[in-house]
């Protein structure tokens, strides 16, 4: 009788735990789903702030001020998420939320990108993010740093009349990469942009 009791017990704390444990990640969704908001409103309208205000203008250079320092706050609030709960996959908050962690990241400073991008890939590789979320993560960061990027989602939309990929390191070697994560093939990739790719590929 006494086992009896005491397995109803802890069956009683788990069901508790794992009830609290999904509670929490559903407020961290809607906290998330705030933080996207934050992150892209002005974003979402920097085209017609250019062109109502000038290019050149000082209130567009203040609307951009504005912005950056809103991604200062929201990088802190999101890298105190990271730190807490690590990496929330897709089954946990959602794909919308999940992809708020990464979008912050894209918008913060280097060194987040580099402290918290082995906990995006590995999510990545357990099917609990985007493989292109980490993808651009590592791209970009490399190519603000003036280094060829490593799975070829950065282009260049202003170097001429026609785009083109910015550098890629061993470009022969980029659909190896990009299968490594998930990724789709660049010959795809390039296709769907209107782009050309005619280096043939190896893998080592």
């Amino acid at each position: 009788m006494k086992q009896a009791i005491l397995i109803i017990i802890i069956l009683s704390i788990s069901f508790s735990a794992l009830g609290q444990s999904q509670k929490e990640f559903d407020s961290l969704k809607v906290k998330l789903g705030t933080i996207f908001m934050k992150d892209q409103t002005f974003r979402r309208i920097y085209i017609e702030a250019e062109n109502k205000l000038g290019k050149d203008s000082d209130a567009y250079e203040y609307f951009w001020e504005v912005v950056e320092t809103q991604d200062k706050i929201l990088e802190k609030e999101v890298t105190r998420i990271i730190d807490e709960y690590g990496w929330l996959g897709i089954s946990q908050v959602g794909r919308l939320a999940n992809g708020t962690l990464w979008s912050v990241l894209q918008h913060g400073s280097v060194a987040s990108k580099k402290k918290y991008a082995p906990l995006l890939k590995a999510s990545v590789l357990k099917e609990e993010s985007q493989p292109s979320h980490y993808a651009r993560l590592i791209d970009r960061m490399l190519i603000n740093s003036g280094k060829p990027q490593l799975y070829g989602t950065q282009i260049n939309y202003q170097s001429s009349n026609v785009p083109t990929f910015f550098p890629i390191e061993q470009p022969e070697y980029v659909n190896q990469r990009r299968k490594e994560i998930g990724l789709e093939e660049i010959q795809s990739f390039a296709k769907e942009r209107g782009l050309e790719w005619n280096i043939t590929q190896k893998e080592k």
